[in-house]
């Protein structure tokens, strides 16, 4: 693997744990639960992060592997909805772990140039695949921060 992929893979797998801590012992409606002041419910927080590495993926690959329902339910800014209309975190959870493998797929073939390269989609935000890949472990930091801050708020365990 490629020093600049190994970095940033190190990073990806490291959010993965934390993503793993966090939602460690949610069970039942622990995944659906808002408690005041809390904007988003740990359902939407793990789907958002399935979502977005599926997004990443395709700004990196060009290839889709989300349908437009996760689109509507998971995308940044949009509307909270009733519970009935998320995926299970089970569902939520394999995808972003298919997503982790795609994306180390990714990852285990690229170099230096492909890396340097601009995205496979149109970005005002992002001139190189390795910016989305930072920008991703950044984005993916931040919503730890809100599982972490959400369990506590829903009275589990301090896992760290």
């Amino acid at each position: 693997m490629d020093r600049m992929a190994e970095a940033l893979w190190f990073g990806l797998e490291r959010s993965n744990l934390f993503i793993g801590f966090f939602s460690q012992g949610m069970v039942g409606e622990d995944w659906l639960r808002r408690p005041p002041g809390v904007p988003n419910p740990a359902i939407w927080t793990l789907g958002h992060l399935a979502y977005q590495r599926a997004l990443v993926l395709e700004m990196l690959t060009g290839k889709r592997t989300y349908d437009e329902t996760w689109v509507e339910l998971f995308e940044m800014g949009c509307e909270v909805r009733e519970p009935e209309h998320y995926p299970d975190e089970v569902t939520c959870r394999a995808f972003l772990d298919a997503r982790l493998q795609d994306l180390k797929a990714y990852l285990d073939t690229a170099d230096a140039e492909d890396l340097d390269s601009p995205p496979c989609l149109p970005s005002k935000f992002f001139k190189t695949k390795a910016a989305v890949l930072v920008h991703l472990t950044h984005h993916e930091a931040h919503h730890t921060g809100n599982l972490a801050l959400l369990r506590r708020l829903l009275g589990k365990d301090k896992v760290l």
